[in-house]
């Protein structure tokens, strides 16, 4: 049963970031790593 509210909570989050970055979320995490390990 948590699995799935789980999975629902990630939908709902990749949902929002979608609406306001425009990317998927494992693409805004993969946007956040590089920009991280580019400014060092």
């Amino acid at each position: 049963m948590g699995t799935i509210i789980g999975l629902l909570v990630l939908a709902g989050v990749d949902i929002l970031l979608k609406r306001k970055t425009g990317l998927h979320i494992h693409q805004w995490i993969a946007k956040k790593y590089s920009d991280s390990h580019n400014d060092k």
